[in-house]
């Protein structure tokens, strides 16, 4: 469910501003006042995630996107895009952000359930990481492809025999292990602890750390308050210069 937060504005008090104008100009100028706080309130939030967020992707600054008002119909929104053909939807992803608590299980863990028995992966301590504080996509790719996780359209990625030989005879695989990567586990058999990766000769680096425990997080992202300290800091500057501008068609006409 998307996050949907509308742009208003005081009734009165934009009607009293707006006085000067006719009851054609209203709706216009209305509207453009609407959507024009509904982008100042969208680039807030952006601001704010360059802030408290470490090197946020792209992705994740454009989550947001306005729904504009018309003359007919005076209703502005900063929403959240509920939709992601690639990966996870901002809405989930960034819900605990804004409100806090816990956050849900990522595609890529879910993959992993059947080596992590339905644990959370976080990057381990040798783990490769992308300018943005992540494991890079084509590590996470390789692992799914190595353990043969991956599915659909895309299971044919996963590694075959002809290279398991490869890696064998590169000495890339650990004894008795088909890849370069293995599950590591709790003492006596107990639950799995991550996926490490063997690097050298009797050396190793863990790449994925397993945890029983949910991520939790504070809410950092506070997004309906930013968009009504920004209404509330921009509205009667931006309805007066709306104001301005429908005299300046005027005297064009």
């Amino acid at each position: 469910m998307a996050l949907d937060l509308k742009v208003g504005l005081d009734a009165k008090k934009l009607m009293r501003d707006l006085s000067a104008l006719s009851e054609k100009e209203i709706p216009r100028a209305a509207a453009s006042a609407l959507n024009r706080l509904a982008i100042g309130a969208r680039l807030k939030i952006r601001d704010r995630m360059e802030e408290v967020f470490d090197r946020p992707k792209t992705f994740t600054l454009n989550s947001f996107w306005i729904q504009t008002a018309t003359p007919k119909n005076l209703e502005a929104a900063v929403m959240t895009k509920d939709m992601a053909p690639k990966g996870t939807a901002a809405v989930k992803y960034l819900g605990p952000e804004i409100h806090g608590g816990r956050r849900d299980m990522k595609k890529f863990e879910r993959d992993l359930a059947p080596l992590s028995q339905g644990q959370y992966a976080v990057p381990g301590k040798d783990a490769p990481l992308d300018r943005h504080g992540n494991i890079p996509r084509s590590v996470l790719l390789q692992i799914l492809s190595r353990f043969n996780l991956m599915s659909g359209t895309s299971a044919y990625m996963n590694m075959g025999d002809r290279t398991a030989r490869r890696l064998q005879k590169q000495r890339k695989n650990a004894a008795g292990q088909r890849s370069e990567y293995f599950i590591a586990r709790e003492r006596g058999g107990g639950l799995p602890t991550g996926i490490y990766k063997l690097v050298g000769p009797g050396k190793v680096a863990q790449i994925i750390r397993f945890t029983p425990r949910i991520p939790t997080y504070k809410a950092i992202l506070p997004v309906e308050q930013i968009v009504e300290q920004t209404i509330a800091r921009r509205q009667d500057r931006i309805v007066q210069e709306e104001v301005i501008k429908a005299f300046r068609r005027r005297g064009l006409k």
